[in-house]
């Protein structure tokens, strides 16, 4: 195996780092943990660390209008750029993934960390996504460069929302599924999870999952077919492949979800028909299905238990990045079922308003 433990951050390139932070922080319930800019040491950045349980984001912007930054911006809008994963042995990492034939971006280096060196090394992962890992066995705050400094904050008032990240889910070009999915198994062992065909009369899409130990990646495309609906706009938007949403863990995700709607955060609509259906769909559940219907709340069902997710609304301006949140009563999947359910629920109403619209005539 490669050797990896986890996700340790996500890094995202935006316009304005301040404002994206400010409206993570007061949205989301994510706390401001350190900064840096070019009085730190940056150069031509300005870097603000968010973090809540065990998730973690690095939100840079550029300073002015050249450099590697900029132009992502100028033609992504706010994006990931780095899926950052904490490693065993980043050398060693580093030099399989080469070999096999990951573009190097930043070979080794190493700083003092809390009681034992810090390593670091980039990789190519996909189009304008990176890799970054990080060799540490001290506080996260020594995975970051030297120029970073913390930021001193009061004690924490606000509940505690999000566990972790659950996955990274990206959005690949019509007929490069199966190339991405292949990288990543042969440059940093990745394995398969399940592949899934879905389709409508409007859109349609190829899915596969690829993940190393609890490193999660749901990979999809447009079908060349049928290539509209969300995966094809996304690439439309964003103007390339990247991730499509960060989805957060959460243990108790009625509660969760009651404290982002106080924070003005909307969740996607889903279709009343669909609860109607669910019981009958997944079976007996713990949670009130008054709640699950009030808070838009998704659930899916497999061999291991069941998961409840959401995905909210976009707060950035192409609406190319967004989040969903999830809670895992053993459930081992992705909600793929869900994608089917809301089909179903959509083609009902419609079913019924023509009946409805038949009956008046």
């Amino acid at each position: 195996m490669a050797g990896l433990r986890d996700i340790d951050y996500v890094e995202m390139w935006v316009e304005d780092a301040g404002a994206v932070a400010a409206m993570y922080q007061a949205t989301f319930g994510f706390e401001r943990i350190a900064e840096a800019a070019p009085e730190t040491g940056l150069q031509g950045h300005h870097s603000v660390v968010l973090a809540q349980g065990e998730a973690h984001i690095v939100i840079t912007s550029p300073d002015d209008c050249e450099g590697t930054v900029a132009d992502f911006v100028k033609l992504h809008g706010d994006g990931v750029r780095d899926i950052a994963f904490r490693a065993d042995d980043a050398r060693r990492v580093f030099d399989q993934a080469v070999a096999r034939g990951a573009q190097p971006i930043h070979a080794p280096s190493e700083h003092a960390g809390d009681g034992a060196p810090v390593v670091r090394a980039t990789i190519s992962g996909f189009d304008d996504v990176v890799h970054t890992l990080v060799q540490r066995e001290g506080a996260f705050l020594d995975a970051l460069p030297a120029c970073y400094r913390p930021v001193g904050s009061p004690a924490r008032t606000k509940p505690v929302l999000f566990d972790a990240i659950d996955h990274v889910a990206m959005c690949l070009r019509t007929g490069t599924l199966d190339e991405v999915a292949e990288y990543y198994k042969r440059v940093l062992d990745f394995e398969d999870g399940h592949r899934e065909l879905v389709y409508s009369e409007r859109s349609g899409m190829n899915a596969r999952v690829v993940q190393c130990g609890p490193i999660k990646f749901p990979l999809q495309e447009p079908l060349a077919s049928n290539p509209s609906g969300p995966i094809a706009e996304f690439l439309d938007l964003y103007r390339g492949a990247g991730v499509y949403h960060l989805a957060f863990l959460t243990n108790d995700i009625v509660h969760t979800l009651r404290e982002l709607h106080q924070n003005n955060v909307d969740a996607l609509p889903t279709p009343g028909r669909y609860y109607d259906m669910l019981t009958n769909r997944v079976g007996p559940l713990e949670e009130r299905l008054d709640d699950l219907r009030d808070l838009n709340v998704l659930v899916d069902r497999d061999e291991w238990g069941y998961l409840l997710q959401v995905f909210t609304r976009s707060l950035h301006e192409r609406q190319t990045l967004f989040f969903e949140v999830i809670q895992r009563k053993n459930a081992r999947g992705f909600g793929s079922g869900n994608i089917r359910a809301l089909f179903d629920a959509v083609e009902a109403d419609r079913l019924a308003a023509r009946e409805m619209n038949s009956s008046v005539a």
